[in-house]
């Protein structure tokens, strides 16, 4: 079956945008609706997406800069489970298949440009933070799960599954990295996706393209499972900072520890010691890539 939904994007800046800006804009949409053939049969049972199509229909250059596509996904149901992934799909867009996919296609799209943002915000400032772009990312992924019966934090935790990986964390960001970049350059003009508005706070809270790309030219990451941790020091009220911990086989030296949006510092406060999924953030110094940070994604038994 095919399903075609219009996806406009509509920067709001006050000047023209040099066509290498767009170029850039275009990238980071087709990544992301690239993406959205993986993520989608995570929100929608019994669903498989055999291909996305995005074309061009029109750019227009008078300010604002206005960029049409036309998004074509070719979907495959389960046949006995079609009537009910047609309900879920009618409580996310409002209307049934096949006349409108712009809703569900505009909140998967946003929800993939927001966790990218917060993947580029990890690299760039250790996050920790509950700034505007954290903010959209938590509401977005609430409508996804309101309308979609599935929990935000289940919603969450496979998107983290599929960008765990340095490669694929990579692409996402640079993806929503070159999706801002028109309005970046612009006094972080706001964007018009559909009838979804990102304000010029949350485009300001967006780290700038080249400071992404600095950092990411000079950290990398490794995942591991089931590591031991010591922990060396706690913050009760803060997950971002104040934490501290040895991976034990790892590194022995004193590391700073973040906690994930999953994990409370309540479940970890007044504990000697855990296992748990991590990453491991390096930063070179000279020819080698030193441990500098980890990041703790869930907790073992």
């Amino acid at each position: 079956m095919q399903q075609d939904a219009n996806f406009s994007v509509r920067y709001l800046t006050q000047d023209r945008v040099p066509i290498r800006d767009i170029i850039d804009s275009l990238q980071g949409v087709e990544t992301i609706m690239g993406e959205m053939a993986h993520i989608l049969p995570m929100v929608l049972d019994g669903i498989s997406v055999r291909k996305v199509d995005v074309k061009v229909r029109e750019i227009s250059q008078a300010s604002p800069l206005r960029e049409m596509f036309l998004v074509t996904l070719v979907v495959a149901y389960q046949q006995q489970l079609q009537d009910g992934i047609v309900a879920g799909v009618e409580t996310v867009t409002g209307a049934s298949i096949p006349p409108n996919m712009e809703a569900l296609v505009t909140v998967l799209a946003l929800i993939l440009v927001f966790y990218g943002v917060g993947a580029i915000k990890d690299l760039v400032t250790g996050g920790g933070d509950d700034g505007p772009s954290k903010r959209m990312l938590d509401g977005l992924l609430n409508d996804l799960a309101i309308a979609t019966g599935k929990p935000a934090q289940d919603i969450r935790a496979k998107l983290d599954a599929r960008y765990g990986d340095k490669t694929m964390w990579k692409k996402i960001a640079n993806a929503a990295s070159r999706f801002f970049t028109p309005s970046k350059k612009q006094d972080s003009a706001p964007i018009e996706v559909n009838d979804r508005t990102i304000g010029e706070e949350v485009v300001r809270d967006v780290p700038a393209s080249y400071i992404f790309e600095h950092e990411a030219d000079t950290k990398s990451f490794r995942n591991f499972e089931g590591v031991a941790l010591e922990l060396h020091a706690q913050d009760r009220d803060n997950a971002g900072r104040g934490w501290a911990a040895v991976a034990k086989g790892i590194s022995e030296q004193r590391l700073r520890l973040r906690l994930m949006d999953n994990i409370s510092p309540s479940e970890l406060w007044g504990r000697d010691a855990i296992t748990g999924n991590i990453t491991v953030v390096y930063e070179r110094a000279g020819s080698e890539n030193l441990p500098k940070e980890i990041h703790l994604h869930s907790i073992g038994e």
